[in-house]
């Protein structure tokens, strides 16, 4: 017991050793860029101690605002810059110097996905999984999404006799159904209290791992792991893992089978879905191991599912606030299937033609973007407007704020309007103003099928229900947990419509 006593009382002195060598390294960017008082050993972190999850969320904004966008902070011996401007955005998500995810994204622990992996294996995985998300694989999978969609009305309408529902339950279970058939061919049919279960544990993990990134002194891994919140992390993962090889091993049965009967030789180069695809590359390409197949399965269970749900049920309670908003993309739905009927399936050319649907959608997304903040790494000097960023540097890059600036949205840039996203008003604006996906090359891999899924869902649950809530944008307290949340919730109440 000796050592690690020795090791943990020494690790200030550690801290601080280290926070003077990167000052020194980094005094160009300090004394150039402006920001909050800097001390030794926690940096800026006194700032974000005893703060709730929604007042963190605040003091993330608050930098940007108080002293302009680019600025620093420090968060022990940590730098970091926060940019919300569009230019700069523009320069660093597009920068090959900018492509590695920053530090805290480590904490998630599908280290090699998609999502956090380091640039030399996103490169290859992501080059290889882009043709599971083609037009024509898309395509296919209209048959699936209208067929979970009927599930879903089923459920919705149990509650239209509640004083204060919240969607997000239901949303969630549909959207985690629609990606486990989607994406890994398996008839789970999840809507239902296995979904449920699913759904808490990944919001479980979410919830630690918002925990350790705010909490300075959980970040080294040999002291993270002598806590309880190592060995709850670890309880939650190992359920998440369990199910994900449960799946993994009926796929493969299942195409085993499906290669005998048919006596099958399938190309890598012939689009598959998901599941299939990374099980190829595994088996015959030797591209992924056993880690990068868990690791791709899982981000895209939690980006997928998590995204897609918060987004279209933060939609759903804008429309219930704005019930001419509601009408309106209600009224084209039915112009554009012809019916009011709910029963009546979407199929892939309805889809384009729902163009105010589509705009408020956007808006929901530019109000409350659910990556409300992301981190790039620096790995190489960049060049922005008012600084050469050094390698080592940690980037925050604030879409909230972007999404909110009167500079390039109007003086009702705190407002929920659709018509911001006519396309008149569109190719007047920045392109790097609205970030609902990340930019640049390492973008959202799945935004085409986020969109599509979110578009079907809307044409059942407002064929079916009309939604109301006394609450007002202004009125709803944000806080971020990985994705942004709305603490107070998203209670409204739900009607069946008499068409």
């Amino acid at each position: 017991m000796v050592q690690p006593v020795i090791v943990l009382l020494l690790l200030p002195v550690i801290v601080y050793l280290v926070q003077r060598w990167r000052l020194r390294r980094f005094n160009r960017i300090s004394s150039e860029l402006p920001g909050p008082t800097n001390y030794p050993l926690i940096g800026s972190g006194h700032l974000l101690i005893g703060k709730s999850k929604e007042q963190q969320f605040a003091f993330l904004n608050s930098i940007t605002r108080q002293y302009s966008s680019p600025c620093r902070g420090w968060l022990g011996p940590e730098l970091f810059v926060f940019i919300d401007n569009p230019e700069d955005l523009q320069v660093v998500l597009n920068s090959p110097n900018c492509l590695e995810k920053a530090d805290a994204y480590r904490f998630i622990r599908s280290l090699r996905g998609l999502l956090t992996s380091p640039v030399s294996v996103w490169k290859v995985h992501r080059k290889l999984l882009a043709p599971c998300f083609s037009p024509s694989i898309l395509s296919s999978f209209m048959p699936i999404f209208n067929e979970k969609c009927k599930v879903l009305v089923e459920c919705v309408g149990k509650n239209t006799e509640l004083a204060e529902y919240d969607p997000y339950a239901d949303v969630s279970r549909c959207t985690l159904d629609m990606i486990c058939a989607t994406f890994f061919g398996t008839k789970m049919n999840l809507q239902n209290s296995d979904g449920t279960e699913f759904i808490k544990i990944v919001e479980n993990c979410c919830e630690l791992i918002n925990h350790r990134i705010y909490t300075v002194w959980l970040h080294p891994e040999w002291i993270y792991q002598k806590t309880k919140y190592f060995q709850e992390e670890k309880k939650y993962f190992d359920k998440f893992y369990k199910i994900l090889n449960k799946i993994l091993s009926e796929r493969k049965t299942f195409r085993k089978e499906k290669s005998s009967e048919n006596n099958e030789n399938v190309s890598l180069k012939k689009p598959l879905i998901f599941i299939d695809q990374v099980q190829k590359l595994s088996e015959e390409a030797r591209v992924f191991d056993d880690v990068d197949v868990l690791d791709e399965l899982s981000t895209i269970i939690v980006g997928g599912n998590e995204t897609s749900a918060l987004t279209l049920t933060h939609a759903i309670l804008l429309f219930a606030m704005h019930q001419d908003v509601q009408e309106k993309v209600y009224n084209e739905i039915v112009n554009v299937l012809g019916s009011s009927d709910p029963s009546i399936p979407v199929n892939n050319e309805h889809l384009s033609k729902l163009s105010y649907m589509e705009m408020a959608l956007k808006e929901s997304m530019r109000v409350l973007p659910i990556a409300a903040v992301f981190g790039r790494k620096c790995t190489a000097p960049t060049r922005i407007s008012k600084t050469t960023i050094p390698d080592g540097a940690n980037l925050v890059l604030g879409a909230f704020n972007l999404h909110r600036n009167p500079k390039y949205w109007g003086p009702n840039a705190d407002q929920f309007d659709p018509n911001n996203f006519h396309p008149d008003l569109v190719a007047e604006r920045h392109p790097y103003s609205f970030l609902p996906f990340s930019g640049g090359p390492r973008n959202c891999i799945g935004y085409k099928y986020a969109f599509m899924a979110m578009k079907i869902m809307l044409c059942y649950l407002l064929r079916a229900y009309r939604f109301r809530s006394p609450l007002r944008l202004n009125q709803l307290q944000l806080s971020m947990n990985i994705t942004l949340k709305i603490t107070n919730r998203n209670m409204m109440t739900v009607e069946r419509r008499s068409n």
